[in-house]
């Protein structure tokens, strides 16, 4: 599903970041050489960390050291996400409810536990706050959910420092209310609206 996104997102004119999927040692090792050792890995699939019992264990967006690709070989034991790093001024939770949006900003950079995954929450050093997402963006995201039939959505985006907007993902049941909490964004209202409306809002 993650493939379909980017080929459809990138169609749709977005950018997103050059990526490898598989798991040819050879081509891993390939794509982290053209893209100078800076890379990321991410799993194929989130069902991948579904079973884990232990959140130690548990597979974030990790930049590929040079101890990882030592090990490059091991990529063989199962499909993986590989990202040329995109560089953040800050990450975009852009959550889609029918016909109303809600970009927000998660500043990231400001601690050095979330730089490379916001998911690794640190609440109290991470400000959220709304963005204002330029029109042509917010219409191509627009046609995203179009585009896969879905009246909700929760989409994460990098905004660079050189103000690209790069999407990453679209999650089809991405968690809401814990940005509702620290926005105040009616975004539970909008979901009441939706499916008052059956569905018909857009």
């Amino acid at each position: 599903m993650k493939a379909t996104q980017l080929a459809v997102a990138a169609r749709l004119g977005l950018h997103i970041p050059q990526t490898l999927i598989g798991n040819d040692p050879d081509e891993l090792l390939s794509f982290y050489r053209d893209h100078d050792g800076v890379a990321i890995s991410k799993l194929a699939s989130p069902a991948l960390n579904r079973d884990l019992l232990d959140p130690a264990l548990v597979r974030y967006t990790e930049v590929i050291s040079h101890r990882d690709i030592a090990h490059h070989r091991a990529a063989r034991l199962g499909p993986t996400i590989f990202q040329a790093y995109v560089p953040k001024k800050l990450e975009l939770r852009i959550t889609m409810i029918g016909d109303q949006i809600f970009p927000v900003e998660i500043h990231s950079q400001k601690t050095r536990r979330t730089q490379h995954d916001w998911r690794h929450y640190d609440h109290d050093n991470t400000p959220l706050h709304p963005h204002a997402l330029p029109a042509e963006i917010e219409e191509r995201l627009r046609a995203l959910l179009r585009h896969f039939r879905l009246q909700y959505g929760a989409i994460d985006m990098i905004v660079t420092p050189d103000d690209r907007y790069v999407f990453l993902e679209l999650n089809p049941n991405g968690q809401f209310l814990w940005i509702e909490e620290l926005t105040g964004l009616p975004m539970s209202d909008a979901l009441c609206d939706l499916l008052q409306s059956g569905g018909d809002s857009r």
